[in-house]
């Protein structure tokens, strides 16, 4: 068949039942169908990759032969997600009278739709048991202390990197009881190299007056840099006011 070949209802009525009403090649990127479509066709992908997305999130990825709008004409419902072609893609469309043929006629057909049906749901559990792990700013620990509780204790061990939200003094740095700095500002990280390094915390950090924390993990580090690319960036800010202190201690000036 020709590409793009869409019928009138008369030459659709000739169709034998297992053929297509039309072939279309997308474009990389172009759009097939609207997420809230109502669908008198379901597609089935004949060559290339398709992504489909509900309200703006990856949802899964269709290869060759793989079925897709079969929910909306069989509920007789608005398509749940988009599509949309990754590379250039080659796209039979079917009726409902299709589907019919189908079930009764030709069992490996049916056996493929299940086939890449089972697929797909395979696909979305998988997709959703990984989200159901992902990191939620709404799961960040928060942590309150009065003046004079200890946030980290020099000489232990933790996986933890913490960063200030509020303070009525400051937090306090102290080495084997003498005071080395103090962490003023709301938004700033500290705790983290001992956590990425595996070492023993290098200090005490004491809260002034109350004081509110939130609570990080390491392991999270990688989903948090890459979902929440303004955390990386105060991070970064963070450690290089740290350096440029250090930097000003060993050599006496200002840089």
């Amino acid at each position: 068949m020709v590409d793009h070949a869409i019928l009138n209802p008369d030459e659709k009525q000739r169709l034998h039942p297992a053929q297509a009403e039309e072939i279309h090649t997308y474009r990389q990127g172009e759009e097939i169908l609207s997420e809230g479509d109502q669908l008198t066709n379901f597609c089935v992908l004949l060559s290339g990759q398709v992504r489909l997305y509900q309200q703006g999130k990856k949802l899964r990825l269709l290869e060759e032969q793989d079925v897709f709008g079969l929910e909306s004409v069989v509920f007789n419902r608005p398509s749940t997600y988009s599509a949309r072609a990754l590379s250039r893609s080659r796209v039979a469309t079917y009726g409902v009278h299709a589907l019919d043929y189908f079930i009764r006629e030709t069992p490996r057909m049916i056996r493929s739709l299940l086939t890449s049906t089972l697929h797909q749901l395979m696909q979305t559990s998988r997709q959703l048991a990984q989200d159901a792990e992902l990191f939620s700013l709404e799961d960040v620990r928060v942590n309150f202390y009065s003046d004079g509780d200890p946030i980290i204790e020099e000489g232990t061990v933790g996986m933890d990197f913490f960063r200030l939200v509020s303070t009525q003094g400051g937090l306090r740095v102290t080495v084997q009881g003498k005071q080395v700095g103090r962490i003023e500002k709301p938004g700033e990280f500290f705790g983290e190299m001992a956590g990425l390094l595996h070492l023993p915390r290098q200090a005490t950090v004491t809260s002034i007056g109350d004081s509110v924390v939130e609570i990080y993990n390491v392991d999270d580090l990688d989903i948090i840099i890459k979902d929440y690319p303004e955390i990386a960036l105060q991070m970064m800010r963070t450690l290089v006011s740290r350096l440029g202190d250090v930097n000003r201690q060993l050599t006496g000036t200002a840089i």
